[in-house]
C-alpha cells in the first residue's frame, strides 16, 4: 500500500522545491508584495531559533483589498479585539502613540499596524541562496498565506 501511495505521488511530478524568485514573483504579483531590505529585520538577529544568516529577501504586504481577502472571519474579528484594545489603552494613556522623535518610531508604527492588521511581513530564507528553504511571518495570524507559504 505504501509503495502505491509513493507511486501516485511521484507521478503528480509536485515540485518539492521553490525557487526564491518563483515565490518572490507569487508574492509580488498575486499578494501585492513590496520588497524592503532584508536589514528592516535586524531584530532577528538576536532571536536563538532563527538563523538571519539565511534571510534572502523579505516583503510587506499592506494593500488593504488583499489583506481583507486573505483573513479569516476569526482573524478579522481577533483584529478588530486588538484594534479596540489598542484604542481603550491609548484613550486610558496607557499606550502612547509613537512619535517621529523617538528613536525607534519606524518600528513602533510597524508593530502597531502588525497588530491592527494593517501589515504582514514575509521574510524567505534559503540555505543555498537559490531554493527557499524557510520563512518567517510577522503580523496578525493569517491562515491562509501561512499555509500558502
Amino acid at each position: 500500500m505504501k509503495n502505491n501511495l509513493l507511486k501516485k505521488y511521484q507521478q503528480l511530478n509536485m515540485p518539492h522545491k521553490f525557487l526564491v524568485t518563483e515565490v518572490d514573483n507569487i508574492l509580488k504579483k498575486k499578494y501585492k508584495a513590496v520588497e524592503v531590505p532584508v536589514n528592516e529585520f535586524i531584530e532577528f538577529k538576536k532571536d536563538p531559533f532563527v538563523d538571519y544568516s539565511t534571510f534572502v529577501k523579505s516583503y510587506f504586504i499592506q494593500n488593504e483589498e488583499i489583506l481583507n481577502s486573505l483573513y479569516s472571519e476569526k482573524e478579522k474579528a481577533d483584529i478588530d479585539r486588538m484594534r479596540e484594545c489598542i484604542q481603550e489603552m491609548r484613550a486610558a494613556g496607557e499606550l502612547l502613540l509613537p512619535q517621529p522623535s523617538d528613536e525607534d518610531y519606524d518600528l513602533q508604527v510597524r508593530y502597531t499596524n502588525f497588530a491592527e492588521g494593517r501589515l504582514i511581513a514575509v521574510i524567505l530564507e534559503s540555505i543555498d541562496r537559490q531554493y527557499v528553504s524557510g520563512f518567517q511571518m510577522q503580523g496578525a495570524m493569517c491562515e491562509k498565506l501561512y499555509h500558502e507559504l
